[in-house]
């Protein structure tokens, strides 16, 4: 199917960062770079959309010294990372409040997301190994009712569990009881459970910066591997998956790839290109 895609047609390209673009060392492989610097010469433009936050996804946009608009926290907010913002959105604090009591119920380690700064109660071994990289923007707290005034401005929660994927499961089946009606629950990583602003996705990401750039969701091909991933594939005119991808990303692509481990994304940018 590669060789039936006619890479002329699509204006922009989205890709996620974890496990897709970059693999488990965390580094933009040199031969990534390298077939994205020739898309960039042959005239296509290209972004990211993560669930991460400009804290955490600036070093690889500077790398790749991208201009246009991030897509971030999983679309709640489109960012420069000059720091500009394009749009934001967040979730209603009563949500936020409810799903803070869930985890202090279920003794269950929180992140909260506020723009580029991150709280969580107290940092353990749980939450290091999936926020030691932007440790500098993740502020201990002891807390929640000393950060009150800045949650209402909170862009998504996260729970995090490095050891249980029944006790994910098992929170996920109560915030879809409890809050599943006013917001978004989705996993995002083996480890990661979020809760998001009602209709927020990347796909709804996608769908605004097309808008602000002045194309179709036809013109935009996007790349990803997980499940937060599924809404942008099948919205984007040519949803692009990695072989490591989850189930539900594969369904939700046109095309599956080589993995991200084995340089997927820049094997099939060179075939795109020749």
């Amino acid at each position: 199917m590669p060789s039936m895609v006619n890479f002329r047609h699509y204006k922009l390209l989205v890709f996620d960062i974890d496990g897709t673009l970059i693999g488990s060392n965390r580094k933009l492989h040199p031969y990534t770079k390298a077939m994205l610097n020739r898309v960039r010469e042959n005239g296509k433009q290209f972004t990211l959309a993560t669930g991460l936050n400009l804290a955490a996804a600036k070093a690889i946009a500077d790398e790749l010294e991208i201009n246009l608009p991030l897509i971030l926290s999983n679309g709640g907010i489109i960012q420069v990372r000059n720091g500009e913002v394009i749009d934001k959105t967040v979730l209603p604090l009563d949500i936020t409040l409810e799903v803070i009591q869930i985890c202090e119920d279920e003794k269950k380690d929180l992140v909260i997301y506020v723009d580029s700064s991150l709280y969580t109660k107290k940092m353990n071994a749980n939450i290091w190994p999936t926020y030691n990289r932007v440790a500098s923007h993740l502020y201990e707290i002891g807390k929640w009712a000393d950060v009150q005034d800045k949650l209402k401005d909170a862009n998504k929660c996260v729970v995090v569990d490095q050891k249980s994927e029944e006790g994910l499961k098992k929170i996920e089946r109560i915030f879809q009881k409890k809050v599943g009606q006013r917001a978004e629950i989705c996993r995002t990583s083996p480890p990661l459970l979020e809760v998001l602003p009602k209709g927020v996705s990347k796909a709804t990401g996608i769908q605004k910066l097309a808008k602000v750039l002045g194309l179709g969701m036809d013109e935009i091909m996007a790349f990803g591997d997980y499940d937060n991933d599924a809404a942008m594939l099948a919205a984007a005119g040519l949803g692009v998956a990695v072989a490591n991808a989850t189930s539900a990303a594969k369904e939700s692509a046109d095309l599956i790839i080589g993995s991200c481990e084995e340089n997927g994304i820049a094997r099939f940018l060179k075939e795109m290109l020749a």
